[in-house]
């Protein structure tokens, strides 16, 4: 009882301060266009006041990602044996790390900024604050939950679900991680001890150390970073990884680690990325709705009569919900049964195939506006071809229509071939009034990406804007229109969306750094100018490098992946003369691919914990539709007009 007092008493002031965030970044955008549109002059100082609400949210959702451990990780903490014993090792790098950038950042908020800047009225100094109090809870929180078991589970990812190592033992490692973490950041506070002594210089002995601490780290970089790496098997959460890489090559280089600070500060504060969460609770309150229901029901009712109709509305429904929500594995979770029920009990499907239909389906709307992976992409590759290139979100959205059409197209067709035989009187008849009507009930809920491509796509509204005003239009349909979600239930879904807001906007933070630091050391050229050594033909380059992001895509997360490998092969593609948006299309539709790739696919594991069967089960269902998915690959990367065709 005590254990849930605590976390209610935690919870409750983050949630609160979280959702006003939202709340900034929903109405603040809806109503500068509103005024801006009437009397040409909008509110004063409206981007960087939700710009800064993002980085709130940001911090502040994350650590909620850590006290729920809903983070993005790649392994899971064993109960015994050696594999125990590295589940505490995992644990404790994950403490130092966070340990580390808590202090990193706390020298940023404090250094950063002219004390006199400020946000409308709030000094930008205690909004940047946002940065070091989220690590702070973060490793706090990691720690809480090292020593006590998950209490509710319901909601808890495939890691949350472990035990926890015992007291003892768990302790130990986060008393070894803070310490470590501080050394690692020692840097940082000699900087605080500059910036708050009257003389303006720190103590000796933490100048010593620093020198010592950057020596033995610039030493043993690479035995640091693959332990990092080992960590990541065990429980050690994405980002901690790729954060602490960061802090291994900047301490290891005499750098200042405030760099990653300062280069999560900016990305997180870039206006297109505030659309990623507004999206994603879009599609969360369309999911906790009744409106995946009608959607079903308005798709069966117009393909349900085909043979194999039921896979049409699965793929339909998969590619509408992924598209919102713009993170992995969301669909399965939250549509997952309703699309298996479908499929098996009125399309004929074996369960097993309707799995596997369900669970390829899952990501098959990354492509299609507004989906969150192609803006992070666009705004990563922007920063990498330079302003002098016609490059931009809006031409990566036309040019990946086709592709993420084909592709809708091709599973649909293939779930059809896979459906059972069935005589015509086992089959729904279409009725095209009964078909008119299901349109009614989901009327509105349709309208929402018509809606949002022609804003987009006419340049009336910017993307925040777009996804503010989808979580408006859908709150107000869902809430005063059908009456499915009272007050509390908005409440709920916010509450439900923030641990996955937060897990996904500190993997983008954290790669950022380290995406920073690999630009800035020029190892993109370099690694360019090897490959251009020893391959020559474009067709050759292209085959290699859908096989490296398949491998990469199965790694990896979809964002931590695009900030961190992108830098890498977006200059070769260059170097062979691929255009920007179909290199882009290629990148992003391996990623989504590698999701599925046996055996440590992240949609594999998600749909092993959905459906509660064993991983093998499920890569025997899939495999098939990674076939056809693979296919339609190799004619996007071979047929570079089909990135043209829509201008």
């Amino acid at each position: 009882m005590r254990g849930r007092r605590f976390e209610a008493w935690a919870r409750r002031p983050i949630e609160i301060l979280a959702i006003v965030s939202i709340a900034v970044i929903v109405l603040l955008p809806l109503i500068d266009l509103f005024l801006s549109r009437l009397f040409w002059h909008g509110i004063l100082q409206e981007g960087p006041i939700v710009d800064h609400a993002v980085f709130v949210l940001a911090f502040l959702a994350a650590s909620l990602s850590s006290l729920d451990r809903r983070h993005l990780a790649l392994g899971r903490r064993a109960e015994r044996g050696w594999r125990r014993v590295m589940g505490s090792g995992a644990q404790a790098a994950a403490v130092a790390v966070q340990t580390s950038l808590f202090w990193a950042a706390a020298s940023f908020a404090l250094t950063g900024f002219d004390p006199s800047a400020k946000v409308w009225l709030i000094p930008t100094r205690l909004l940047a604050a946002f940065m070091p109090l989220g690590f702070l809870l973060m490793a706090a929180f990691t720690i809480y939950r090292a020593l006590r078991p998950v209490v509710d589970d319901r909601d808890a990812s495939p890691a949350a679900l472990d035990p926890p190592a015992p007291r003892r033992g768990a302790m130990l490692a986060a008393v070894f991680g803070l310490l470590i973490g501080t050394l690692l950041a020692v840097s940082s506070l000699r900087n605080l001890a500059q910036a708050l002594s009257s003389s303006g210089s720190a103590p000796a002995f933490l100048e010593n150390l620093t020198a010592t601490v950057q020596a033995f780290v610039h030493a043993g970089a690479l035995p640091l970073a693959l332990l990092l790496v080992a960590a990541a098997l065990f429980g050690a959460p994405i980002f901690t990884v790729l954060g602490g890489i960061a802090v291994i090559l900047f301490v290891g280089q005499g750098s200042y680690i405030e760099l990653a600070s300062s280069e999560a500060y900016n990305l997180l504060r870039s206006t297109s990325i505030s659309a990623l969460p507004l999206f994603g609770i879009a599609g969360l309150l369309l999911a906790d709705s009744g409106a995946g229901q009608r959607l079903v029901d308005v798709f069966r009712e117009f393909f349900g009569w085909i043979r194999g109709g039921e896979a049409i509305v699965t793929v339909l429904a998969c590619a509408f919900f992924s598209t919102f929500t713009g993170v992995n594995g969301v669909t399965i979770l939250a549509l997952g049964g309703l699309l298996v029920g479908v499929l098996s009990k009125s399309g004929g499907f074996r369960e097993g195939a309707a799995r596997g239909l369900v669970t390829a389906s899952g990501d098959i709307g990354l492509l299609l506006p507004p989906s969150a992976v192609v803006i992070v992409y666009g705004i990563n590759a922007q920063f990498m071809y330079g302003d002098a290139s016609s490059f931009d979100v809006t031409a990566l959205f036309r040019g990946a229509l086709l592709p993420g059409f084909l592709l809708v197209a091709a599973m649909a067709a293939a779930g059809v071939i896979a459906a059972p035989r069935r005589s015509a009187t086992d089959r729904r008849s279409f009725h095209p009034r009964a078909a008119l009507r299901s349109l009614k009930p989901a009327a509105l809920e349709l309208l929402v990406p018509v809606i949002a491509a022609l804003l987009f796509f006419t340049g009336f509204a910017s993307l925040r804007e777009i996804g503010a005003f989808s979580v408006l239009y859908i709150a107000i349909v869902e809430s005063v229109v059908k009456r499915e979600l009272s007050l509390s239930g908005l409440y709920r879904v916010l509450k439900r969306a923030l641990p996955i807001i937060g897990g996904t906007l500190i993997v983008i933070a954290a790669a950022r750094g380290l995406s920073y630091y690999i630009t800035d050391a020029n190892v993109p050229a370099a690694f360019t100018s090897w490959i251009q050594a020893r391959v020559t033909s474009p067709i050759v380059f292209l085959a290699a490098l859908n096989l490296f992001l398949l491998l990469v895509g199965c790694l990896m997360d979809i964002f931590s992946a695009i900030l961190v490998v992108s830098p890498f092969v977006i200059p070769l593609g260059a170097a062979f003369g691929i255009a920007p948006v179909h290199f882009g299309v290629i990148f992003i539709m391996n990623l989504c691919i590698g999701f599925l790739t046996p055996t440590i696919g992240m949609n594999i594991f998600l749909a092993s914990y959905a459906f509660r069967k064993p991983i093998a089960e499920v890569v025997k269902e899939v495999w098939p539709y990674l076939l056809v998915q693979i296919g339609v690959l190799l004619v996007v990367t071979y047929v570079p007009g089909l990135t043209t065709l829509i201008h």
